[in-house]
């Protein structure tokens, strides 16, 4: 029968495989998806790292039909660690094999409040300050800092790539470079970034840098920080290495002691070295070098660079057929790579002699089996994720096996019939029918048919409809493929009388079992009976027949069992039937064994002879050889000799190539028969890569090449002599440093000079006594230094002698540098080299006489072989006494005290001690007058104290270190401010001068205690006799020597206590003695107080009290003016305690006071009094009520201004085009018609500016305005 091919099964592959960290807040859903293709489509299930499968959860967890595992929202309460902090992994599986995913992470986090502090944190001026954000460690791992904000809003980012003070960390840390004191003057707060809800959480408080001043010179002091930084491939990593130290210190950077300079991927400033895009060749060690002229320390940082880990599993598909070997190689790409493991079917792979692992990346699975076939995985670990590859092994050939099949029946005639059976196998089986072993006769009423299930499975079907007793029998089916085959057979019972179809002749080979069935139907059958020849069997221990009538003879012979057989069926109703086949017996080839063994083994270089005879079998007899395969071919050292009944293979000289599998194949007309023999060669090892005598220079990688061949596969291993001489050698273990690679190559890393000596190869196989070459390695030394850096420091004038010792093979040269410049010492006598040699070391004195100032600097002692080069910086510092301060400034000045600001200048390359400020009066002289005071070397301001009041001083500062004191700087100038009087006024004196009044005289305090200008005087009264505080009178200053003042409205024959105080711009100063003197008993009255009853534009009425002496009163006199004009007086009747004054001037202010008189004389005036006339300043009108513009003129509508009180006196009006700058004032001829201004010739559409001023007695008011002329018009 034909077949239809089935379609390809393919194993599960990941469409979308989980990543290895799933994170979430409890507040988000989440979705993990996972999605596999293959035939029949995979099915998506999750399990838990133990491999148990995952199931629902109500509320918290829950696998959709999609295979993708939800996590709903959860509220705190309901938190799991076993299903929200586990490890699942994804599983897709089919008929052909089973896929586990990567290990998936999922971390479900519970939100919680949290607090980010900033500490104060201290420095040292002018080193690296470091701010830590603090972060409680339940949230730690989930926040990173965004950025870091000052307290004046500037937001500070990393800026160590271009050179910037500030460095974040991605411990958070910020870092500020060169800080000084005015870092102190604000506050940092830090801004963290949640991972997984992208929130910005700012620090409760601000962190303050406290900046030390040092006043002693210090080493430095490295702070703790981390030891191993790990850094993710392609990213950019800066490695921080911080100190504290005074003098501020360098820093320098090594890795595998070579000194780091900056390139294009490397940035170094100050402590930071940045790496930019890091590659998996910068892991490494790096070692910081700090550095001051009072010590050195070093710190060692281990960079583990990261990479993503990937695995390939190739080939991806492998068919390989039952027997033969398969190999998987897995591709592991990332770093680090902790594990590898293998599994099949997602189930740990088990290795035995079969199965085996070549190497952690290799599987090797010899002698295929059924069970082999399914998916192999290769599983990458390392400490932070795990990765997979997979692949399929097919079997190219895989024999039938039945699936479904089906079962005896009874049926009676007319009734209808269905068999099938269900097969599979690679290639898919062919399914034929037989019925009672003989091809189903093809009939109207029979259809037979097949077809392939989407699962690769074979089905073919036998129907019959209108079944007859001749279609009774058993029927039997057999899937056949190029594999093998396999039969199921069933009786189907038809109800009727016995009926024998005819039976074809039946060959067999002599020696096989023959098994005869009579094609007999009907049912039922009572009995089924065999004859030979006229006899019933069985008639020999070889026959049989079983009870359902089949006919079994052992052990075919011939001629005995050669000839017809005949079956005879008899119903119970004793009705019969016969029928008839004959048997042929043939005899097939047989080899004999003896002279052919299943396996030869022999050495390279020998004769083989592979004999196959032939000891029974019918002729003629073909005798053939294949090997491996294939047809055997005759050539120079391959001979066949066949005779009738034997065939001879001679192979002379064998090789490796000659192993295999050897057949001898015999065929006559009943059968073909083989025998194979597996021929191995073993061969002894053989050079593939013979080692040599190599060379490399210290610190470099080198891979000795030894490559050995043979069979079985010579192990090679690696020796090293423990002396000078190739006589006592060690078998080299695998280190770090030394390894032994599969291919047989030695790889050694960073190779030294006690790397150097003999060194052995062996391979070795057990054929023979192996191989093996002694090399000799030289491990050549370039030029090394002990200390790659110093520092040396040298007064001015004196002579500096630099010293460098390197060692390495000879010759070494030397040659040195300034600032990185090469030194022409032949042409410059300054300079001057002695050098000494000696047993692989140099040394190179450079002596630089008479040094100065432009002699500090980086020297550099290159010292150089054929095999490298290696440099000593020393850094040469002249020190000579500074130079003076700059910038020499008075920054704040008082009555007492005055501040100076200086900027330190050429420090002479020694530390500061001291700075002296020196200040004197300005009328004294600098070489005996002046004062000294010391301040701190960190110190650049001061505060001098003690100064006189507006007095002015000279300062200037000097600067003192180790080698001296500096020149002093420029001289700068200031005088103190001025200070309340420090002494009272002198020589106070009172008397009366009437019954009302005191007359009150003093001078001014001494000249040196008034401290600045004298700006009046406080006079403070009262009664002896009284508990009131004094009343103060001001007096303002005058030119005079003397004062004189009174003191007025005073009770008549009273003591009085009199006291002067002095008062300038800062306040008054201290009281006078208390001085007394009484009143007189009479005297000129008292001047009475005025008040104002109500006022007009033209008028004042003021009303007083009359005096209680009035009796006595002669006259009153009031005193009034205007601002600006002297005082008029007007005597007024004593009877009369009201006035008026007329004619006076609208909206005016004016000042009055009044005196009284009698005989005596007149009394002291009381303090005036002010008041205004009503009216004030006129008021503009708005422009379109002031001015009507036409063509060539404005009219000006001078009743549109508002007299404010007092009639408007003039008007002056002045006029300009808006583009000139010189106004026109409007003269006469002006035409005036009922208060109109008319300005003419003015030009049309054009803008004017018009300045009006409109004045009366209360002032002058100013309005501006713009306007435009009309355009003519054309009718």
């Amino acid at each position: 029968l034909c077949v239809a091919s089935s379609p390809d099964r393919l194993g599960p592959r990941f469409v979308h495989e989980p990543p290895s960290l799933v994170e979430f807040d409890n507040n988000t859903d989440t979705v993990v998806h996972c999605s596999a293709r293959g035939s029949p489509i995979p099915r998506v299930t999750w399990t838990h790292r133990d491999g148990s499968d995952i199931r629902d959860v109500p509320g918290l967890r829950h696998v959709r039909p999609d295979g993708s595992l939800f996590f709903p929202s959860f509220r705190s309460e309901n938190y799991r660690p076993d299903i929200h902090d586990a490890t699942y992994s994804c599983i897709a599986s089919n008929i052909v094999g089973t896929l586990g995913s990567r290990d998936v992470r999922i971390r479900g986090v519970v939100q919680r409040h949290f607090k980010v502090q900033v500490h104060d944190e201290f420095a040292v001026k002018g080193n690296v300050a470091v701010l830590k954000c603090h972060v409680p460690s339940f949230v730690r791992e989930y926040v990173s800092v965004a950025y870091w904000k000052r307290e004046d809003g500037v937001v500070i980012r990393s800026t160590v790539s271009k050179g910037g003070r500030y460095s974040i960390l991605p411990n958070g840390e910020l870092h500020i470079r060169g800080v000084t004191m005015k870092d102190e003057l604000t506050g940092y707060r830090c801004h963290v970034r949640h991972r997984l809800t992208s929130d910005i959480t700012s620090s409760t408080d601000v962190g303050r840098l406290i900046v030390k001043d040092p006043h002693s010179l210090s080493p430095p002091r490295v702070r703790d920080q981390q030891q191993r930084i790990q850094a993710v491939l392609g990213k950019d990593i800066e490695l921080t290495c911080v100190a504290q130290a005074f003098p501020a210190p360098t820093y320098r950077w090594y890795r595998d002691q070579y000194l780091i300079s900056p390139s294009s991927r490397l940035t170094i400033v100050d402590s930071s070295l940045l790496i930019e895009q890091v590659e998996i060749t910068d892991s490494g060690k790096y070692v910081c070098i700090v550095n001051n002229s009072l010590g050195e320390k070093s710190v060692q940082i281990t960079l583990i660079v990261t990479a993503p880990l990937l695995a390939e599993v190739q080939p991806e598909t492998q068919e390989v057929r039952i027997g033969k070997s398969a190999i998987f190689n897995c591709s592991i790409s990332g770093h680090p790579v902790h594990s590898v493991h293998w599994k099949k079917n997602n189930r740990p792979l088990i290795e035995d002699g079969r199965i085996r692992l070549l190497s952690r990346e290799v599987l090797y699975i010899s002698k295929v089996k059924r069970g082999d076939q399914g998916m192999y995985q290769c599983f990458v670990y390392n400490s932070q994720e795990s990765a997979q590859g997979s692949a399929e092994l097919k079997l190219g050939e895989v024999a039938p096996s039945m699936m479904v099949t089906f079962p005896e029946r009874n049926l009676k005639p007319g009734m209808s019939l269905s068999l099938s059976c269900s097969a599979s196998g690679n290639p898919l089986p062919v399914i034929t029918w037989k019925l009672d072993g003989f091809p189903i006769p093809e009939t109207p009423r029979l259809r037979i048919g097949d077809f392939v299930t989407s699962h690769g499975h074979v089905v073919s079907y036998v129907n019959i409809s209108d079944v007859r007793v001749e279609d009774g029998g058993e029927y039997s089916c057999k899937a056949t493929n190029a594999v093998d085959s396999v039969t199921h057979a069933g009786k189907i019972n038809v109800y009727g009388p016995p009926i024998i179809r005819p039976m074809e002749n039946v060959t067999v080979l002599s020696g096989e079992t023959l098994t005869l069935r009579c094609a007999v139907s009907g049912y039922p059958i009572k009995s089924i009976t065999w004859e030979r020849d006229g006899s019933p069997l069985p008639l020999t221990h070889r026959q049989k027949v079983e009870s359902h009538g089949a006919l079994i003879v052992r052990k075919m012979e011939r001629p005995a069992d050669h000839g017809e057989y005949t079956c005879i069926a008899k119903s119970p109703e004793g009705l019969t039937a016969r029928g008839r086949i004959y048997v042929i017996i043939k005899v097939a080839p047989l080899i004999d064994e003896e002279f052919f063994p299943e396996t030869k083994i022999v050495s390279q270089g020998m004769r083989v002879k592979l004999v196959c005879a032939i000891i029974k079998g019918d002729t003629p007899i073909r005798i053939g050889w294949m090997k491996d395969g294939d047809a055997v071919v005759r050539e120079n050292r391959r001979r066949v000799q066949t005779l009738e009944d034997s065939s001879l293979l001679v192979l002379t000289n064998v090789s490796y190539s000659d192993s295999g599998n050897y057949t001898c194949f015999a065929s006559n007309s009943a059968a073909t028969v083989n025998r194979t023999t597996t021929l191995v060669v073993n061969v002894p090892p053989h050079w593939v890569k013979e080692p040599s005598n190599t060379n490399v220079v210290r610190g470099y990688r080198i891979s000795m090449d030894c490559m050995a061949d043979g069979f079985p596969n010579p192990r090679v291993f690696w020796k090293k002599s423990t002396g000078e001489k190739p006589v006592d050698f060690r078998e080299i273990g695998p280190s770090y440093k030394m390894q032994v690679y599969g291919n047989g190559s030695l790889v050694i890393q960073e190779t030294e000079i006690t790397d150097s000596g003999y060194y052995m190869c062996q391979a070795n196989n057990g054929i023979d006594e192996g191989l093996s070459k002694v090399i000799f390695l030289k491990v050549h030394a370039p030029p090394e230094f002990e200390t790659k850096y110093g520092s040396q420091a040298v007064k001015k004038e004196q002579d500096a002698i630099l010293s460098c010792e390197a060692s390495g093979e000879s010759p070494l040269k030397v040659r040195w540098e300034k600032d990185k410049h090469i030194l022409d010492i032949g042409s410059n006598k300054k300079y001057s080299v002695n050098e000494d040699t000696h047993e692989g070391r140099i040394t190179s004195q450079l002596t630089i006489s008479s040094t100065d100032r432009e002699d500090s600097a980086l020297y550099t002692c290159v010292v150089t072989n054929q095999y490298g080069s290696d440099e000593k910086n020393i850094q040469l510092v002249v020190q000579e006494p500074p130079s003076p301060p700059t910038n020499l400034a008075v920054v704040a000045v008082t009555s007492r005290t005055i501040e100076l600001s200086w900027k330190p200048s050429y420090s002479g390359n020694s530390a500061i001690l001291k700075y002296i400020v020196q200040y004197k009066n300005a009328s004294g002289s600098w070489d005996r007058h002046f004062t000294p005071l010391v301040f701190s070397s960190s110190e650049t301001s001061a505060t001098i104290r003690g100064l006189l009041p507006v007095t002015t001083y000279h300062f200037r500062v000097v600067t003192e270190n180790l080698q001296g004191h500096s020149q002093p700087s420029a001289i700068v100038e200031s005088t103190t401010a001025v200070e309340v009087p420090g002494g009272p006024p002198l020589n106070v004196c009172v008397e009366a001068t009437g019954s009302q009044s005191l007359k009150v005289t003093w001078t001014p305090p001494k000249p040196e205690l008034q401290h600045g200008a004298i700006q009046g005087y406080y006079l403070g009264y009262k009664q002896t006799d009284s508990d009131h505080p004094f009343q103060y009178k001001r007096v303002g200053k005058s030119t005079r020597a003397h004062y004189i003042t009174y003191l007025t409205n005073l009770k008549r024959n009273t003591k009085y206590a009199v006291l002067v105080q002095a008062f300038n711009n800062v306040g008054a100063g201290p009281r006078s003695d208390e001085t007394y003197a009484v009143t007189l008993e009479t005297a000129p009255p008292t001047s009475p107080v005025i008040s104002v009853i109500s006022t007009s534009p033209s008028t004042i009425t003021i009303q007083w009290k009359r005096d209680e002496y009035g009796d006595t009163l002669k006259e009153y006199t009031l005193h009034y003016k205007h601002d600006g004009d002297d005082w008029m007086k007007e005597s007024i009747n004593v009877e009369s305690n009201r006035y008026t004054l007329k004619d006076l001037k609208c909206g005016t202010r004016y000042r009055l006071f009044m005196t009284s008189s009698n005989s005596l004389g007149s009394g002291e005036p009381r303090d005036p009094i002010t008041i205004r006339t009503k009216g004030g300043a006129p008021v503009s009108p708005r422009k379109e009520d002031f001015i009507q513009p036409n063509t060539t003129f404005l009219t000006l509508n001078l009743e549109a201004w508002q007299s404010g009180g007092c009639p408007i006196q003039n008007f002056n009006v002045q006029y300009r085009t808006t583009f000139q700058r010189r106004w026109i004032t409007a003269r006469l001829p002006l035409i005036t018609l009922q208060n109109q201004f008319i300005i003419r010739h003015l030009a049309p559409g054009r803008e004017y500016n018009l300045l009006v001023n409109a004045h009366n007695e209360a002032g002058t008011t100013e309005a501006e305005y713009t306007v435009k002329t009309l355009n003519f018009s054309l009718a």
